[in-house]
This record gives C-alpha cells, structure tokens and sequence, in this order.
C-alpha cells in the first residue's frame, strides 16, 4: 500500500507546494493535524480512489529517519485511543502486530497504511477548519500551523488531565 493525498488537500496546498520539497509534505502536515487532533475520516467518508492520489509506498529519503517517529506517534495515538495501558504488554503487542510490518518497504501493514491514511484525511479536514484561507506563503503558514498543533496537543494533555 502507498501513502495518499486527499486531491482536494493538494488543491488546498498548491499556493506553498512550489516551497515545499516534497509531495509528501502536505501529506505530513496533514498527517501531524490528524494525529494531533485524534481526527481521522472513514473510508466511508471519502472515496480512497477517487479522492485521493498514490504518493510513495515508503517514506521519501528526506522522512527516512522521522518515519519511526510518525509510526511512534501513531502507534501512541492508537493506543491511547484504544484505551490501552502501555504496561498491558499482550494488547500492545498486538496492536503493534496489527499495524507494523519489517516486511513492507513503510514497515507498516495494511491495516496500518490504511489508518494512517485515515489521520491524514481527518487532518486536512481540521487544517481547512483551522484556517479560513488557503496559505500563500509558506514563511506565514508554518508559526500558525504550529499553534494549531500545540493548541490541539494541549487540548489532549488537559483532556487526560
């Protein structure tokens, strides 16, 4: 399975995609939103062939080293989601089992491409919510995406309390 984009998420970023480096960009700033927000869109929601657009089947060389880093913080999510105590060493076993793969050149299964396409799908949904314009420029768009992110991880820290 590959990484996708939302076709109408690559509409939303085309005025900063001449200053990013990589398509996988958008797709990451989505990805972090989702993840941050615990937001993720059904693939009822949303038809994976025709809304969206293949990227790459494993994480461009720029991502190389923070690929485990955003499986970690998927990993995370779904476990707190999941209301999984980490010290609940059988069910973390199998959530990982469930969602990671050596076998797969993003070292995720399936099931686990699949989710986490779901948090970049729910991400973009709350970028366009968050933002009331498209970002022209990538300088401005970068600071206020940050605060929604931090807004949102603060929102989950009191959530847990």
């Amino acid at each position: 399975m590959e990484f996708r984009l939302r076709k109408d998420a690559r509409e939303w970023f085309r005025g900063i995609r001449g200053q990013m480096d990589l398509d996988f960009d958008p797709y990451y700033l989505c990805l972090m939103a989702g993840l941050a927000a615990r937001r993720k869109t059904t693939e009822r929601e949303i038809n994976v062939t025709e809304d969206t657009a293949e990227l790459v089947d494993s994480f461009p060389r720029l991502y190389q080293e923070q690929g485990k880093l955003i499986i970690a913080l998927f990993l995370a999510t779904e476990l707190e989601l999941a209301e999984i105590d980490t010290k609940e060493r059988a069910a973390v076993h199998r959530l990982v089992e469930h969602y990671v793969s050596n076998e797969t050149p993003s070292r995720l299964t399936d099931e686990g491409m699949k989710e986490l396409n779901r948090y970049s799908y729910g991400g973009f949904e709350a970028i366009s919510e968050w933002f009331s314009e498209r970002p022209r420029s990538l300088e401005t768009f970068l600071p206020a995406y940050r605060q929604r992110l931090n807004e949102e991880i603060l929102k989950r820290e009191a959530e847990r309390g």
